[in-house]
């Protein structure tokens, strides 16, 4: 009788610890699904209008960049920090055929993970080419990382999204600060008669409120900026610009398809069981000036081994890049840029110099068209991991075909394509 005692006992116990699991893993299911109902919620203008009230000199990046401080709660009452970083638009050196002129669009760039914005280059260049440049540090990471956070942790990436909504939002606003004040400052200043004042700026707000708008995003902010887009079609973005994408991850076929569907899963009960920091720092090599490379830039925001790993930050990845897999329905232009060759070997080597040092280049060319109906990929011989980090004339030739694709996808949507 108490062989049999003990055998009831036990599968009582698993049957309990079995129900629990369930639950909680369904609950944790509940909780991903919920995160985001697809519906945008607009920011409030009067919280647009203390973010724009409160800016200062951002301290990294020096005159002329502003920053904008973000918060938002998308989650479970939990608000995040994340940061708005602004070149103001003039502030470079302009042809004469931009010069004075307002800006053809506004340009969102979306940085990758184990990273911040420190490209002061890519902003000029925006800038020069006629656009508008913003970029966000999300939440966990460079300017927006508060104390006691994990850095560039998360558990979904829809997580990013009210605060990708806000700053959509507030670079609306700004461009639109900016236009009106130079037009106060310059051709309205000519017109003597009150009323054709008044007519002037009206023109001028409506052509800011009306400035399309174009993601650009880089390795995980790749993956983020589509999976953003995907989920927010009415937005209807003028153009997507993917500097080396996170689109799968850099493993062999068993640890991608069989390994990583497994870990996602337990992740369901265990999003917070650390797995350490994975890869090595020769990517790091390639850029600091420290070493072989000839960038500056805050270590402790862009480390050289990668930050502290969570199953969970596995589940989010692997969940949008099986969203991906499936097939997104952008149908806005969409450009894909990669390097020309992969380097992974645990010693250094002087192919990091001049290959996609973190993923696998054929894994993005693959996946590329699933992202939507209109998409282009270009290849630049000789690219980093990020492109316009890698040697002047790879990231000039990445530049050119950056600036033509956007200056074609916007010709194109007003008409006045050649």
């Amino acid at each position: 009788m108490k062989k049999y005692l003990k055998l009831y006992v036990a599968v009582l116990v698993v049957s309990l610890v079995s129900i629990f699991e369930i639950q909680l893993s369904k609950t944790a299911v509940y909780e991903e699904e919920s995160l985001d109902s697809g519906i945008k919620v607009l920011a409030q203008m009067q919280d647009l209008r203390e973010s724009y009230a409160n800016a200062s000199v951002d301290s990294s990046l020096g005159t002329p960049f502003r920053r904008y401080a973000m918060h938002t709660m998308p989650v479970y009452g939990k608000e995040f920090h994340s940061t708005l970083i602004e070149y103001p638009y003039g502030s470079s050196k302009r042809t004469d055929s931009l010069a004075a002129k307002p800006a053809h669009g506004i340009i969102l760039y979306v940085h990758g993970y184990n990273d911040y914005f420190f490209q002061k280059e890519l902003a000029e260049k925006a800038d020069s080419a006629g656009y508008a440049f913003f970029a966000i540090d999300l939440h966990y990471c460079g300017r927006s990382l508060m104390p006691g956070d994990a850095r560039g942790d998360m558990r979904n990436m829809r997580e990013f999204f009210a605060e990708l909504d806000y700053a959509v939002e507030l670079a609306r606003v700004i461009t639109k600060e900016r236009e009106e004040s130079l037009a106060l400052m310059s051709e309205l200043a000519d017109i003597a008669d009150t009323t054709g004042r008044e007519r002037r700026l009206l023109d001028v707000s409506r052509h800011a409120d009306s400035l399309p708008m174009v993601l650009m995003g880089h390795s995980q902010g790749g993956l983020l900026a589509a999976f953003y887009a995907d989920h927010r079609p009415e937005e209807k973005f003028a153009a997507l610009v993917l500097n080396s994408p996170f689109f799968d991850f850099n493993f062999n076929w068993l640890v991608r398809n069989l390994a990583i569907p497994v870990v996602s899963e337990i992740a369901i009960l265990l999003p917070d069981f650390s797995i350490g920091s994975s890869g090595n720092p020769n990517y790091a090599y390639s850029l600091d000036k420290k070493y072989y490379g000839e960038w500056l830039y805050n270590t402790e925001w862009k480390s050289e081994s990668r930050p502290e790993q969570f199953l969970g930050w596995v589940r989010a990845i692997h969940k949008a890049q099986q969203e991906l897999h499936r097939g997104f329905h952008i149908n806005s232009p969409t450009l894909v840029m990669h390097g020309d060759c992969t380097e992974k070997g645990e010693e250094w080597s002087e192919n990091y110099m001049h290959c996609d040092g973190v993923l696998d280049v054929e894994h993005i060319e693959k996946w590329a068209p699933k992202v939507g109906p209109n998409v282009k990929t270009e290849t630049v011989a000789g690219g980093l991991h990020d492109l316009f980090l890698s040697r002047k004339a790879v990231r000039d030739e990445a530049y050119v075909k950056t600036f033509r694709f956007i200056d074609e996808a916007l010709q194109a949507e007003s008409g006045t394509g050649k």
